[in-house]
Order: structure tokens, then C-alpha cells, then sequence
């Protein structure tokens, strides 16, 4: 039952009016990856993304962390399928302006509550 309620309730609670449906589409996906192991108690989950350089191809070298909060105790996170919200991150990315695209890390929050949080972290300078 989990699967399919959240989306539902994150299209209808959505923080930030100003997201363009597909990014609203992309955190419905990851909340569905993600709430598939949470525990029922589940509160929050969240996802921290940063970008450590790129490889000797010119692939990024990312770095993922997956969590969750229930029962007010914040544990790790196995999501669906390890390789999803690294993907609909960079599948979210491509749906900033331009001149926002070369952050460095993102922060998502997904309540129970259905609204979310999405912060992006650009490089200083």
C-alpha cells in the first residue's frame, strides 16, 4: 500500500510551487524507490548526491547516501534498486536552468506528509 499512496500525496503536497511537473514526476519515482524498504513508521526519506570530480573517461565520481527517519531515529536506507535515485538525480538535474547545473551536491527530503525539499549546493566561487 506504501507504493502507491506517497506518490499520490507528494503531487498534492509538493513545498515549492514553482517545480515544473517533470521534476514532480522524478521525486514521485525516487519516493516510490525509496519507500519500497522503509519501515511503516517511516517519516522522512532522504537522499545527499555530491559529485567528487570525474573519472579518467569523464564520467562523474558521485557519492550517495540513502536515509531514512522513523520513531525519531535516522538509520541508512537500502533503496529499490541502487543504481535509481542516482540516475533520477542526474534525470532532475538536467531540469535546472543552465547556470545551475554544474552544483556539486543536492539534498532531497521526502516527508511522509507528502512534501518535499530539493537543495542544490553550488560550487563556491
Amino acid at each position: 500500500m506504501k507504493k502507491f499512496l506517497l506518490p499520490a500525496l507528494i503531487v498534492m503536497g509538493c513545498m515549492s510551487p514553482a517545480w515544473a511537473d517533470a521534476e514532480k514526476d522524478i521525486v514521485q519515482v525516487l519516493a516510490s524507490c525509496l519507500v519500497e524498504n522503509a519501515p511503516d513508521n517511516w517519516e522522512e526519506l532522504s537522499v545527499h548526491y555530491s559529485r567528487n570530480g570525474k573519472d579518467d573517461k569523464g564520467l562523474n565520481q558521485v557519492a550517495v547516501t540513502h536515509r531514512v527517519s522513523a520513531g525519531g531515529v535516522t538509520d541508512r536506507l537500502e533503496p529499490c534498486r541502487p543504481l535509481i535515485p542516482a540516475m533520477l538525480v542526474e534525470k532532475l538535474s538536467a531540469t535546472l536552468p543552465e547556470n545551475l547545473r554544474q552544483w556539486k551536491a543536492v539534498h532531497i527530503q521526502i516527508f511522509k506528509t507528502g512534501q518535499f525539499r530539493v537543495n542544490w549546493v553550488q560550487p563556491e566561487g
